[in-house]
């Protein structure tokens, strides 16, 4: 019998898998927000600033709303706006991540207090108190977002 185990789609199988399953079962009416502490605004999956101001965290749009931020531009997401934004991003990582070769997978750095993640070779890459390794996809599944608004690449 040949050997498998060296074949990409052998490897990529458990990652994919977990991509699929936490995009099920992240439900769409409570898809995070991105809301800038700073500017007390909130920015919606796939805006321009999602996930991509210095000072900011995740929060469902409804404790946004509760904690007093208010809606960028006075529009307020919509639930499948929110889902798509999620699903883009998921898809982006999925994508990238079968095109390339299963030892290229990006292994970053997750600041489990503040929820951003850091790519190899940064300054904080492995670096912040509190904080684990996962695959760039884990992370973006995982609602985490990329330091200074820059994915690995």
């Amino acid at each position: 019998m040949p050997d498998t185990t060296n074949r990409p789609t052998t490897r990529l199988a458990p990652l994919l898998a977990l991509l699929l399953l936490l995009a099920w079962a992240l439900p769409a009416a409570a898809a995070d927000v991105w809301v800038n502490t700073s500017t007390g605004v909130y920015h919606c999956p796939g805006g321009q600033y999602y996930g991509a101001t210095r000072r900011g965290r995740f929060m469902t749009e409804r404790e946004a709303a509760q904690h007093g931020y208010r809606a960028a531009y006075g529009r307020t997401c919509t639930p499948g706006e929110a889902a798509a934004g999620r699903q883009q991003a998921i898809q982006q990582l999925t994508q990238s991540a079968t095109r390339a070769a299963p030892a290229a997978v990006t292994r970053v750095w997750i600041n489990t207090g503040s929820h951003v993640y850091h790519c190899p070779g940064t300054r904080y890459y492995g670096a912040t108190k509190q904080g684990r390794y996962a695959s760039e996809a884990e992370a973006v599944a995982g609602g985490n977002r990329p330091a200074y608004g820059a994915r690995c690449n």
